[in-house]
């Protein structure tokens, strides 16, 4: 169970690392947009998940792990290939909003997910190791969705990055995982 936890939230660091390396192109040189825009898009990615981060936390502790994470990874990868085929603007920003909302919170969800089947006593060190092997894993994902835009698009990064939540999905469906308290 460890190791599909561990395998999820890799997978997910490496659609957020090709996410946050292609967006910011993505925005100033497809759509056309000023640095002012670019800071602006990213910060909606944050916005979201200020108001999230608790809200997926509390929904994770009272009904379980994979109730919150499977549909979430499901929707962020849904979001993911709607990103470059939103219309500039209004469009655009209610799918970086929407994608703010499990960006950064799904961490957390799956860090709880880690310490609910590490061992006594191992927390930290089932931590770290998590760290070491969702780094280690993600590491090629810049260099892969690089070789994706160069060939296909910016477009094929965040398809890319679908596809890697997709999969994270995946592997989460057959683990055992806190139920919650429901």
């Amino acid at each position: 169970v460890y190791v599909g936890v561990s395998s999820a939230q890799g997978l997910m660091a490496m659609s957020r690392n090709a996410v946050l390396l292609f967006l910011p192109l993505y925005v100033q040189h497809e759509l056309g947009y000023g640095i002012f825009a670019l800071g602006f898009y990213i910060a909606l990615l944050h916005v979201m998940g200020i108001i999230a981060q608790p809200i997926l936390g509390i929904l994770s502790d009272r009904f379980g792990r994979k109730e919150v994470l499977i549909p979430s990874y499901v929707m962020l990868g849904s979001l993911y290939l709607l990103l470059s085929r939103a219309a500039p603007g209004w469009q655009l920003i209610v799918v970086v909003l929407a994608i703010g909302v499990f960006f950064y919170t799904l961490t957390n969800v799956t860090t709880a997910a880690v310490l609910d089947v590490a061992g006594d006593g191992i927390q930290a060190s089932s931590l770290g190791m998590t760290s070491l092997f969702t780094q280690a894993l993600s590491l090629p994902a810049p260099v892969l969705a690089g070789w994706l835009a160069d060939h296909y698009g910016y477009g094929s990064t965040f398809l890319l990055s679908a596809g890697f939540m997709f999969l994270g999905a995946a592997v989460l469906i057959p683990l055992r995982l806190y139920k919650g308290t429901h």
